[in-house]
Order: structure tokens, then C-alpha cells, then sequence
């Protein structure tokens, strides 16, 4: 079998020069015992005694370096450990071979006392540079463990600044609030007060009257305090603390607006079920009423008729006011937006057969419209039927004309609706999707094209409008394309 090699062969020969070293040095307890025996005639039990301390330290460094060999360290550790044991050998052996040859050189004789005096001077200054490397170690991997604690800390202040966020009350915000200030502050007593009240309280004193008093105040925005019942914090764990201050005053505002939020939400769901099922219901009943008046009273007076057709009208305009309020209303409140594919032509032509119907003297021209669905909702008839009656209800020309055509354009569907109207003028074309903008001469809500574009926008989509040629104006809508289409 043949010599290892690569890293295997490394260890062999950092294991064999310690054990080599380990047997040359071997040589000195044995020529010692050999030189007492012969030379001195001692007992061969005395020299071993004084040679035993000296074969231990020799076969410990044989034995070492076969177990430096067979070690599971890295190859690189095993050779560091030789490297420093032969280093430190061979400084030794200079030093002392140095004084040697200058004893012998000046005096021509040795002087055993101070060799062996120098050999304590060199231990010595070889266990120092050996303690002070060890605590230079230690250092280094305490500093390793802090980085460690302190990464663990910072994971900690993550999850913690997380579950913060997500929060969705004052009492489950105050819960982590707590829990967070515990970890980052082991053992310190701690309380928040938050709009004057004692929000948190967190002391395992069991006697009310031993708690500290605070010693550190934390600000939480303009809303509160948290108070640290310890002088001695690190400056770490107080910079989490005024953090967590700053962030958990964020959070307390977030929560008091999603719950603003959530209760106007609650009042709209009421104003809409008020509006589609009440008032609708009792517009539809006065507006039968009226009918049967017109179709079976006859009046003496024509002022009469005059104020039951006023009458009839008002109603028609509270009916329409009703039923776009309460489209307005279901687009604000469908914040999830469970959409459908749905086919934009066959809502085109649904909508231009209504808008045929109610007003009997628009021309409506449909020209191509392009194949294709969109993601939409039943908002989407709504957003196309307010779109076509802006374009006859602000119409003064006569006969009103509507023109209806589309084409397709990548991955988007886009729908013109032109009329001969007076048009909008440039500074206007903003502000008229605009809540409660209203044109000239108008007796409509408001709401019309700001529902148009709130819905569209809900698809995904865009709005804009621009000058019709020769006259009037033309509404571009464009919807992204069902995926599959």
C-alpha cells in the first residue's frame, strides 16, 4: 500500500515530527539514567526516579503525535498544533544552545546553575506568549458568541417588529409589545403607559410596595411612555427599546385607523342595505301611486297636472340618485374585488338596447367591437350604462348621436364611446372623474363618471377622455384581457 497523500499525508507528517521530536528528546532521560549508573554508580532505582518525570513528558509527545494522527480534527488544526510544538522546541533549543556557546566561548566551561536558570526563563516567557495567545482565543470567541447572542437577538426583533405589524387590536399589540420588551430587557422591570393609562405592567415583584421606580423613560411618539425600572442597561437593549417606542406609537395609530375604518364600513353596509331595500322599495310604491293618479284622474285644473307631473319626475330623479348611490357604495365596499371573466360585447349590446329605450330619440352606432373577455363584476353594466347616458344626457345636439367601436391591442381591450355633444374642455378633463362634478346645465348627481372610473380602475383598467372630431367628446376605456383569451 502506497504513502497517503493530499491531507492525510499532511497529518502523518505533523503527527511523526511530534513524535520524532518526542523520541530524540527521549535520548536525554535515557543517557542520564545510563551516565548515573556507569559513571556515578547509582542504584539503578534512584536515576529512574529522577528520569521518570522526564520519560513522561518524552513519551507523552511520542504518544501525542500518534494520537494527532488519528484525531478527527482538521488536517489544518493538526498541523497548526505541530507547527507551534516545533516552533517553540527549536526556540527553546537556540536559546539555550546560544547560552551555551557563550559560556564555552568566553569561559571555556559551562555553568549548569544558569543553563538551568535560563531554561526557567525561557518556560517561563514560552507559558506567557501560551497564555496570552489561549485569552486572545478566548477573547476571540467570546467576541463570536456576542455576534452569535446578538444575531439571535436581532432574528428576535424581526419576528417580534412582524407579529407587530400584523396586529389587529390594542390588545394584541400590547401582548407582543410586552413580550418583546421582556427579551430585550432580561429581568427589568418595565411598564407602558399609553393616553395616561397603565397599559402594561410587567414586574414579578410579588410586594407592590418593593417595585422599583422607572430610571429610563422611553417616548412612544406623542402617545405614551414605556419606563425601564433599571439604571443599568446596555446601550444595546436600550436602543431596542426606543424602537420598539417608536414603532408600536405607528402600530397604535394603524390600529385606531383600521378600526375608524372598519366602523364607517359597518355604517355604509347599513346606508346600503337602507338603500336597496327601503327607499328603493318606497320609490317604487310612490311611483306607482302617481302613475295610477295620471292614468285615472282627470283634473280640473291644469296646475294640478303640472304638480303631479313634477311630482313624477322628482321621484324618477330620487330613483336614479338611489340606485347610483348604491352602485357607488358596492364598489367601495367590494374591496376583495371577486371577479369573473366576462364577455364585453354582449354587456355592450345590452347596454345600447337600454340606452335605445329610455331615450327614443338617440342614434346609437355600433361598429366593430373586438373579441375578448374581461375580469369584471356586475359593477361593469353599471360602468357602461352611466358611461352612455353621460353621452345623451349632456348631448344638445339634435338628433343626439353615440358611436361605439373598439379594437384589441396586445394584451388589452379597448372601447371608444364617441358623442357629437359640446365636448369638455381641456382644463376640465380631470376633474370631470372627479366626486361630485357636475357639468353645465346638469341635474345629475355628481357621480357618474367618478363611478365610471372607480370601477374601471377596480378591472385593472384605465379612463381618459378626449376631443371628438368634429364635435363632442370621446371616452377611451381600456380593460386588461382575460388570461386564456
Amino acid at each position: 500500500m502506497g504513502p497517503p497523500s493530499g491531507g492525510r499525508l499532511r497529518r502523518w507528517l505533523a503527527g511523526g515530527s511530534i513524535s520524532l521530536l518526542g523520541a530524540i528528546l527521549l535520548v536525554i532521560p535515557l543517557y542520564d539514567v545510563w551516565d548515573d549508573f556507569t559513571a556515578l554508580s547509582w542504584s539503578i532505582a534512584l536515576t529512574l526516579v529522577e528520569n521518570a518525570l522526564f520519560f513522561l513528558l518524552a513519551g507523552g509527545l511520542v504518544t501525542g503525535g500518534i494520537w494527532l494522527i488519528r484525531t478527527d480534527w482538521e488536517t489544518e488544526q493538526v498541523t497548526t498544533v505541530a507547527r507551534r510544538t516545533l516552533l517553540t522546541a527549536f526556540a527553546v533549543t537556540f536559546v539555550l544552545a546560544w547560552a551555551m556557546a557563550l559560556q564555552w566561548y568566553i569561559l571555556g566551561r559551562l555553568k549548569p546553575i544558569v543553563l538551568a536558570l535560563d531554561g526557567v526563563l525561557v518556560g517561563a516567557t514560552a507559558s506567557f506568549a501560551l497564555s496570552v495567545s489561549t485569552v486572545r482565543n478566548n477573547i476571540f470567541r467570546e467576541q463570536i458568541s456576542r455576534e452569535q447572542e446578538l444575531n439571535e437577538r436581532l432574528e428576535l426583533l424581526y419576528e417580534d417588529a412582524s407579529r407587530l405589524a400584523s396586529a389587529t387590536s390594542h390588545e394584541e399589540a400590547y401582548e407582543v409589545l410586552e413580550e418583546a420588551i421582556a427579551s430585550a430587557v432580561p429581568g427589568t422591570p418595565f411598564r407602558v403607559v399609553v393616553d395616561g393609562d397603565v397599559v402594561i405592567e410587567h414586574d414579578t415583584s410579588p410586594d407592590p410596595s418593593e417595585r422599583s421606580e422607572p430610571a429610563q423613560t422611553v417616548a412612544i411618539g406623542d402617545r405614551g411612555r414605556i419606563d425601564l425600572c433599571s439604571e443599568r442597561l446596555e446601550s444595546h437593549e436600550l436602543s431596542t427599546a426606543e424602537l420598539f417606542g417608536s414603532y408600536v406609537g405607528d402600530t397604535i395609530q394603524r390600529i385606531e385607523r383600521e378600526e375608524r375604518v372598519r366602523e364607517e364600513r359597518n355604517v355604509l353596509e347599513f346606508v346600503n342595505r337602507t338603500l336597496r331595500h327601503d327607499l328603493i322599495g318606497d320609490i317604487s310604491l310612490v311611483q306607482a301611486r302617481l302613475r295610477m293618479l295620471d292614468r285615472n284622474v282627470e283634473f280640473e285644473a291644469d296646475v294640478h297636472e303640472e304638480h303631479l307631473a313634477v311630482a313624477m319626475d322628482r321621484t324618477e330623479e330620487m330613483e336614479e340618485f338611489v340606485r347610483t348611490m348604491r352602485t357607488y357604495m358596492q364598489s367601495v365596499l367590494n374591496e376583495e374585488h371577486d371577479l369573473t371573466t366576462v364577455a364585453l360585447e354582449p354587456v355592450i349590446d345590452e347596454q345600447i338596447e337600454a340606452i335605445e329605450e329610455a331615450y327614443p330619440t338617440v342614434e346609437v352606432e355600433k361598429r366593430e367591437i373586438p373579441e375578448g373577455s374581461v375580469r369584471a363584476d356586475d359593477l361593469l353594466d353599471r360602468a357602461l350604462a352611466n358611461l352612455f347616458e353621460n353621452a345623451v344626457e349632456h348631448n344638445d345636439a339634435s338628433p343626439p348621436r353615440v358611436v361605439i367601436d373598439g379594437e384589441r391591442a396586445g394584451d388589452v381591450l379597448r372601447l371608444r364611446v364617441a358623442d357629437n355633444g359640446p365636448g369638455i374642455s381641456a382644463s376640465r378633463r380631470e376633474s370631470v372623474f372627479a366626486q361630485e362634478e357636475r357639468g353645465a346645465n346638469s341635474d345629475g348627481t355628481g357621480f357618474g363618471l367618478y363611478l365610471v372610473k372607480d370601477i374601471i380602475e377596480g378591472y385593472g383598467g384605465t379612463v381618459r377622455v378626449r376631443d371628438n372630431d368634429p364635435r363632442g367628446a370621446v371616452f377611451e376605456l381600456e380593460f386588461p384581457i382575460a388570461d386564456g383569451e
